[in-house]
């Protein structure tokens, strides 16, 4: 049996296109496959089920704020980019890559603050991706 291996957010990395994302404080996503199920008229049960696309859902909380993207909330329809996510996971005390996760085609879909009695603010942002890919 094979022991597992601990990624640690110390010597993990989270980029935004390209660009390293300073003060993270985590980062959730969720991936989801769109399905449905067929019943029939003479039964109560599942007779098969419909599975469709995948998209992804998730969120990235940073200490303070990441301009990149606050400007990116504001953008007008016109000039909405999406943007790519990619996260490198890192064994502790190790200095090789685990694995890296990469979001593409992210929007911003919303975005929150809050500041608490330590006084260390902290941003949110939700976002949505059309795929994601491990390596």
């Amino acid at each position: 049996m094979s022991t597992p291996t601990l990624v640690t957010a110390s010597t993990s990395k989270i980029t935004i296109d390209g660009k390293d994302v300073p003060g993270v404080q985590s980062i959730e996503f969720k991936v989801n496959r769109n399905a449905s199920n067929i019943h029939s008229i003479t039964t109560d049960e599942r007779i098969g089920a419909y599975y469709g696309g995948i998209s992804v859902e998730g969120s990235l909380k940073v200490r303070s704020l990441f301009a990149d993207l606050d400007k990116k909330m504001y953008e007008t329809l016109p000039q909405l980019k999406h943007f790519q996510i990619v996260i490198e996971l890192h064994p502790q005390g190790a200095d090789k890559l685990e694995k890296k996760i990469s979001i593409d085609e992210a929007y911003l879909i919303g975005k929150s603050f809050g500041i608490d009695a330590t006084g260390v603010g902290v941003t949110t942002y939700n976002f949505t991706g059309t795929r994601i890919s491990e390596e």
